[in-house]
């Protein structure tokens, strides 16, 4: 093996003496663990190098992980008085729908709270003990001004102009931390900027590459009862989308970049790019003959799906030109009737809690709704639409929109969306 692509998951459990290098790629959020994970180079070998590459992803990154503290105490009671009234043990899935918290930080918070005894886990879930139990509010303070900390050390480990190796062992209290005279601050730099034309253009080629899939929902979340959404188990295979097709994902290096700028909070609503719509061109004819699509060859299990017959738009609050025009542009293209849109049942997005799966579910089951031409073309087409939309994020409002259009006679649903989150 000549080399090892992993996420930082992979951490200390690698275990190889004769490992010649670590490269990052970002920034790890702590000097401990960027310490421990370059710390698997070298040890049995007389030369190692480390090398790290931090991006402007790192801070939206150290933020995500950071939205992960333990949550207001508000939050916290909510939770042990769930358990407590269920009368019986509850699975992190099914507590998702009665608490207003993502599925990691939820799992995160049982823990601490069984290590305090307010609750514990069982055969089946967890369950609340009765037992008092006090917000330390001091000491999850202090655990996140230590990951601010810890952020700011790697910020200065990155820009600094002294040793390196001496900062991470001073990091480590090392008293005895000296200068190494090896890393690239004592010695100069060991690599340079440049880069070959050659290997520029196939990074740039295989960057700027559009298409990922993403796959559709297949379950409906536990416990969607306690919401008053009477939707469980699996979702029957003739209500399912089809796995659908972006241009690209948000935290990608190469289309990520243009999409982030594109689909951007404070980002102006317009017509679509014409480079967005020309590389989404490029992913729908790779789709159409690819294994299983309409113009390629027979998937492994013999499957083909049949030619769109049209083209349907999701409504969007926030942008929709961008949305609109793409359908326009798809359907145009495509040769292909642009069949109508999608709508909000109350003519307004839908509004309330999306920190789960189960409470984002919730917030679009009834908020969508076929208007009565719409309904009327699917039913006199007869055949799979294409499913247009700006972002796809949960995977939960494609899922009822899917839902919507098999039932009123698309026989297949193809998302085709500009960018998957994350």
């Amino acid at each position: 093996v000549k080399a090892l692509v992993a996420t930082s998951a992979l951490g200390m459990g690698f275990d190889k003496p004769d490992l010649g290098f670590v490269v990052h790629l970002g920034s790890p959020s702590s000097p401990i663990a960027y310490y421990q994970q370059v710390g698997r180079a070298g040890r049995g070998v007389d030369r190692a190098e480390v090398l790290l590459l931090p991006g402007r992803e790192d801070e939206a990154i150290w933020r995500y992980f950071a939205s992960l503290a333990f949550p207001p105490e508000e939050q916290v009671r909510r939770t042990i008085d769930a358990l407590a009234e269920a009368g019986r043990p509850l699975s992190t899935a099914a507590l998702e729908p009665r608490v207003d918290l993502r599925r990691a930080r939820l799992e995160t918070m049982l823990k601490v709270l069984d290590v305090d005894g307010a609750v514990r886990r069982v055969k089946g879930g967890w369950t609340a003990t009765g037992r008092s139990w006090e917000y330390d509010s001091a000491r999850y303070a202090k655990v996140a001004a230590s990951r601010e900390a810890e952020q700011r050390a790697m910020r200065e480990y990155a820009t600094g102009s002294g040793c390196r190796m001496e900062f991470l062992r001073r990091q480590l209290d090392d008293e005895e931390a000296v200068p190494c005279g090896r890393c690239d601050n004592c010695a100069g730099p060991l690599h340079g900027p440049e880069v070959s034309d050659q290997a520029l253009e196939a990074a740039r080629a295989a960057l700027g590459r559009p298409g990922v899939g993403f796959e559709p929902r297949r379950l409906w979340p536990t416990g969607m009862d306690a919401l008053g959404v009477p939707l469980k188990g699996r979702i029957p295979a003739g209500e399912q989308a089809e796995t659908g097709r972006a241009l690209g994902r948000l935290s990608d290096i190469g289309w990520g970049n243009r999409l982030r700028s594109l689909l951007a909070d404070q980002a102006p609503d317009g017509p679509v790019p014409g480079e967005a719509v020309d590389a989404l061109v490029t992913v729908l004819a790779d789709w159409a003959r690819g294994p299983g699509g309409w113009a390629g060859p027979a998937a492994a299990d013999g499957a083909r799906l049949d030619r769109p017959v049209g083209v349907v738009t999701m409504a969007s609050s926030s942008r929709p030109q961008l949305v609109g025009s793409l359908g326009a542009r798809i359907a145009e293209i495509g040769r292909m009737p642009l069949l109508g849109r999608i709508e909000y049942a109350t003519g307004q997005p839908p509004h309330g809690s999306r920190s789960n799966s189960a409470q984002r579910l919730n917030s679009v089951a009834g908020a969508l709704t076929l208007p009565p031409e719409l309904a009327s073309a699917l039913a006199a087409a007869g055949g799979p639409v294409l499913l247009v939309d700006d972002l796809v994020d949960s995977g939960w409002t494609v899922t009822v929109a899917a839902r919507l259009l098999r039932r009123a006679g698309a026989s297949a649903v193809l998302p085709l969306v500009l960018a998957v989150q994350g």
